[in-house]
């Protein structure tokens, strides 16, 4: 009997503090995943940072590329002499070849880092595919240990039943045996044979009040974990487990896998032989995510918009305002945002997202004006040109 409960005390222990290695493991699990979302966060606007200041040096190449062909054609236009005129056509041939080769090789790098992204992405999700494979792996693990620790526990219980009930028989054939050799003695010794036994009798009979325990008080198990109040219902208090039902709710109170609420409350009494079931409302987990920075004309909406979207984000949610305050060359630059950077979002929300850019006016004025006064000096060339040839022509 003290063995039997020795070990039973050290089994109970030895789960409970398997119960405790696996919510760690879970919890560390859950930090190594929240930390390489992080990472892949920052490596996103690192990249975005890089295409945009990639982006800013080819239009600054690709104007350049442009400014000396227009400049030559303009040379062209202006000069009156056929020898340097088709020097200044040769010139402009190798301009644009140029500028065609600079394209061609913007286009071929394009496609590579396009190649780089696809094989990046799918390791990405082979590794993802491979952790939640091991995931799998290890949660079926878990379950074949807590199925072998409960075979275990029952047939060492079934064990101490049949050891019980053999001491039990054992004792009412002595005490059988005991009560027919008391009827050959003397009446004085069969009576006093009767009242031991009547004693014995309501012994065994008092006795299962307290191992057939019906009811018991039900403890507080708000702010405790859904495996460790299971655990406590079934271990301490026999309570099967088809008779705790769990009702999951979001909340922002409570971690995931916390008890909200209770049914019966703290302090009430339950009745096993009632058949009720235990009411558990337990925390999900809501998928969220901190806003990024896209704030101080860093970032082109294009560019935040698509990050916002490859987070999770859905693109109904994200509304573009125009901010009228600030003055800028480039359209569609963010410079402001709702929510702030830091703030947490709810991925399920239909909760608007809205970024603030910028709108490009003097620009635009400026190369219509430029525009407008070369095609007036190439057509006034020529006039000339053509004025020339044809007095030539008439001498």
């Amino acid at each position: 009997m003290e063995d039997w409960e020795k070990k039973r005390l050290i089994d109970e222990s030895n789960s409970k503090i398997d119960e405790h290695n696996r919510l760690i493991d879970e919890g560390n699990r859950a930090r190594e995943e929240h930390y390489r979302k992080i990472e892949a966060q920052r490596e996103e606007l690192l990249r975005l940072e890089k295409n945009r200041i990639r982006e800013t040096a080819d239009r600054e190449q690709e104007k350049e590329y442009k400014d000396k062909i227009l400049d030559l054609k303009k040379r062209w236009a202006e000069s009156n002499d056929t020898s340097q005129q088709q020097r200044y056509q040769i010139l402009i041939a190798e301009a644009e070849q140029e500028y065609n080769d600079y394209l061609a090789e913007k286009e071929r790098i394009r496609q590579i880092e396009d190649e780089k992204r696809q094989q990046f992405l799918k390791k990405y999700e082979q590794k993802l595919q491979r952790i939640e494979e091991e995931k799998q792996q290890t949660v079926k693990i878990e379950r074949r240990k807590s199925f072998v620790k409960r075979v275990i526990i029952g047939s060492v219980f079934v064990i101490f039943l049949v050891i019980a009930l053999t001491t039990w028989r054992s004792n009412k054939l002595s005490s059988k045996g005991v009560r027919d050799r008391a009827s050959s003695m003397s009446s004085n010794a069969s009576s006093s044979s009767k009242k031991d036994s009547k004693i014995d009798k309501t012994k065994n009979i008092s006795a299962p009040s307290v191992t057939n325990q019906k009811t018991f008080t039900m403890e507080n198990y708000v702010g405790q974990t859904r495996s460790a109040v299971v655990e406590n219902l079934k271990t301490n208090y026999n309570v099967s487990e088809k008779l705790i039902e769990i009702v999951e709710e979001e909340s922002d109170e409570y971690e995931p896998g916390q008890v909200i609420r209770q049914s019966p409350a703290a302090g009430s009494t339950y009745d096993l032989s009632s058949n009720h079931k235990i009411k558990l409302t337990v925390a999900k987990e809501v998928p969220s995510m901190l806003m990024p920075d896209f704030g101080s004309m860093q970032y082109t909406y294009a560019n935040a918009r698509s990050y916002l979207i490859q987070m999770g984000v859905s693109s109904s949610r994200i509304e573009r305002v125009v901010d009228r305050k600030v003055t800028s060359t480039q359209a569609d630059l963010v410079t402001s945002q709702s929510p702030k950077a830091g703030q947490k979002i709810d991925l399920k929300s239909n909760k608007k997202i809205t970024l603030y850019v910028t709108e490009a006016t003097t620009p635009s004025s400026s190369s219509s004006s430029s525009s407008s006064s070369s095609s007036k000096n190439s057509s006034s060339s020529d006039d000339e040109n053509h004025s020339s040839s044809s007095s030539s022509s008439d001498y």
